[in-house]
């Protein structure tokens, strides 16, 4: 997202990433982004909850006026309810090893 980002912005309209994975944020480093800690794939919140996604949605027009610096990360403070697990803690039909502590790479 932060490539189609770049070239949104040098078209002059600035652009803001809504983000549930701060750490690939930090690495894409879009020019403006908000972080929130809800599950992938509900950066704006629950299903039908008009009043947070309205917030939400707030938060990311107010960033894209207010941020000073390229590649500026904010973090919001909402609360999902319940605690967010990463996909390691997730039971599915699949489950991944966790990744090598020296290398960091998933083992084969």
């Amino acid at each position: 997202m932060g490539l189609v980002s770049r070239v949104v912005e040098q078209a002059g309209i600035p652009t803001v990433y809504v983000s549930t994975g701060r750490d690939l944020t930090a690495q894409v480093l879009p020019p403006r982004s908000i972080f929130i800690n809800f599950p992938m794939g509900n950066p704006f919140g629950r299903p039908h909850d008009v009043a947070m996604q309205r917030k939400i949605l707030v938060h990311a027009l107010d960033h894209a006026v207010a941020a000073t610096k390229p590649g500026e990360m904010l973090d919001l403070t909402y609360d999902w309810g319940e605690r967010v697990m990463t996909i390691m803690e997730i039971q599915s039909g699949y489950s991944a090893s966790s990744p090598d502590p020296a290398t960091g790479k998933q083992p084969t």
